[in-house]
């Protein structure tokens, strides 16, 4: 699967509540430019691209934009439907941004319920309320800003970052320690934010997330036919181990899986080639509220802070106060998250899907509400209050993943020419892969490519199996969207769009983008 592919079904009652936004592209045309005689030298050079064997079968949707002036510069099938992918993250994006403000800090407070004597000791529960932080501190570096690599932990191709996941943790277990606490009876998560919410191939959203909730692992291959060594970062008793993969001859492929089966074992199966070096697999946690709970005490251990109950087991929720009760407790500790600009820019940079449909959820919270419906819901007005149409898209979640998320080209960039007028412009600009030199755009500039480094844009990448062709793969979607500083000195905005190209030994997502990326070194030329 293509490193930001995104899919999710609903079932149930959430396919009786399914959101479907519809947004215009005003001032957008569909049409090509004016006609000429003669193609420009742009289209024809564009033509050189779009009609390559591989694209034989396939759509493609191009819009270019000034947004100083709202005039459309170039457009082919503008108007038409998309499926978007990844790119879907610049609307949730931007409505979070919008509705809460890039400065917005979530704080998570730890309390002392109960009655400690001079020594110390908590006769009750440290509770640690969970608000709603997707990083908790385990991404933060120390100028405050968010930690990221190209290929985020979450994906096919994981690239760890430095940072310990659990100094959030960390630091709260400090707090708790400076504020006279030795000994307390146990540690409960209160996760009563909101209800856990997943969807189908959707990761879990939980009110408390610690690193992701994942954990990783980094697997280093032995001599051929012996075991891997495997370290399962963050370190925890909540699980036992079981690897079960071998070493394969050298240059043989990598075929390893994992998952947490049955809850509180992470089984590791299949073989790495003796000569693959250490990859990294990630394991969802079935439950984070336990996860967070067991991570927490082990912190509180390392700073003296003993724990009478159980390190592991689940999170006794039956021993939470009354909802609302924490005036009466003493907040001893309460960790603050970077702003919220900052994880805009992990989200769009890396294209992370929790904290993309995660921040539906915060837009749900700040009406008071609970529900993922409710966040798209809150989502749709949102940027209706940006003054975008509602008839040119459907979206069903903040990621890009479900099966009603359509867009059109004009639709999109009538919502960056929107965003490149709004206080944070630049936040929300530059939160965006920059082409050739970080995020999800890193491999798509091809030698030569003069607008490396000059477009800062959203991929997207959707993928699926193709059973009657042999089990080929069918590239759904590609798209790039976004904005590029042209060498005549101008910031256009620009979207476009692939659907439908089956991939093979020589086509596959990179090499898409990779032309992509050159449709937009186009435009840097010529406009």
């Amino acid at each position: 699967m293509s490193p930001d592919l995104h899919r999710r079904h609903l079932t149930g009652m959430s396919m009786g509540l399914l959101l479907v936004l519809f947004i215009a592209a005003a001032g957008c045309s569909g049409t090509a430019n004016p006609a000429t005689t003669s193609p420009s030298g742009f289209e024809e050079d564009l033509a050189a691209i779009t009609s390559a064997p591989q694209y034989t079968h396939v759509s493609w949707g191009l819009i270019v934009v000034d947004p100083s002036t709202g005039q459309t510069l170039y457009a082919k099938n503008a108007d038409r439907m998309f499926i978007p992918a990844s790119t879907t993250k610049l609307f949730s994006s931007a409505a979070v941004l919008e509705a809460l403000g890039p400065d917005y800090r979530i704080k998570t407070p730890v309390y002392a319920v109960g009655k400690a004597d001079t020594n110390g000791n908590l006769d009750g529960n440290l509770v640690l309320v969970a608000s709603g932080d997707p990083t908790m501190g385990g991404r933060t570096l120390p100028d405050g800003t968010i930690e990221f690599t190209d290929s985020d932990h979450s994906e096919s191709r994981a690239l760890l970052t430095k940072t310990d996941p659990v100094s959030g943790l960390n630091d709260l277990a400090r707090q708790v320690k400076a504020a006279g606490i030795t000994k307390v009876s146990d540690v409960v998560i209160d996760d009563r934010l909101f209800a856990n919410y997943q969807g189908d191939v959707m990761a879990l959203l939980s009110p408390i997330v610690i690193n992701e909730n994942i954990v990783d692992l980094s697997i280093t291959p032995g001599a051929p036919g012996t075991a891997p060594n495997v370290v399962m970062r963050p370190q925890t008793s909540l699980y036992t181990f079981d690897n079960q993969a071998t070493t394969g001859p050298a240059g043989s492929t990598t075929l390893l899986d994992a998952g947490e089966v049955p809850a509180g074992t992470i089984v590791l199966v299949g073989t790495i080639p003796a000569d693959a070096g250490t990859v990294n697999k990630s394991v969802s946690i079935l439950n984070p509220a336990a996860f967070a709970r067991t991570l927490f005490i082990e912190a509180l251990q390392r700073q003296g802070v003993a724990v009478a109950a159980p390190v592991t087991g689940d999170n006794p929720a039956t021993k939470l106060p009354a909802a609302g009760s924490y005036s009466s407790a003493k907040k001893v500790a309460e960790l603050t998250s970077p702003p919220l600009s900052e994880d805009v820019k992990l989200t769009l940079k890396v294209s992370q899907n929790m904290h993309a449909n995660y921040y539906v959820m915060l837009l749900a919270l700040a009406d008071n509400k609970t529900t993922y419906y409710d966040g798209m819901r809150k989502e749709g007005r949102v940027l209706r209050s940006l003054g975008l149409d509602t008839t040119a898209l459907s979206l069903g979640d903040g990621a890009g993943g479900d099966r009603v998320d359509f867009v059109s080209p004009s639709a999109v960039a009538q919502l960056l020419t929107l965003m490149s007028k709004r206080p944070y412009a630049d936040q929300y600009i530059r939160a965006q892969p920059i082409l050739g030199v970080d995020g999800s755009t890193v491999h798509h500039c091809a030698p030569g490519n003069p607008a490396c480094g000059r477009v800062y844009a959203k991929t997207g990448t959707y993928s699926y199996p193709d059973p009657l062709n042999e089990g080929r793969n069918i590239l759904i979607s590609k798209g790039l969207a976004g904005y590029v500083d042209t060498k005549s000195g101008k910031r256009l905005v620009f979207a476009e769009y692939v659907n439908n190209v089956p991939i093979s030994d020589t086509v596959n997502g990179t090499s898409v983008g990779i032309d992509l990326g050159s449709i937009a070194g186009l435009i840097y030329r010529y406009y």
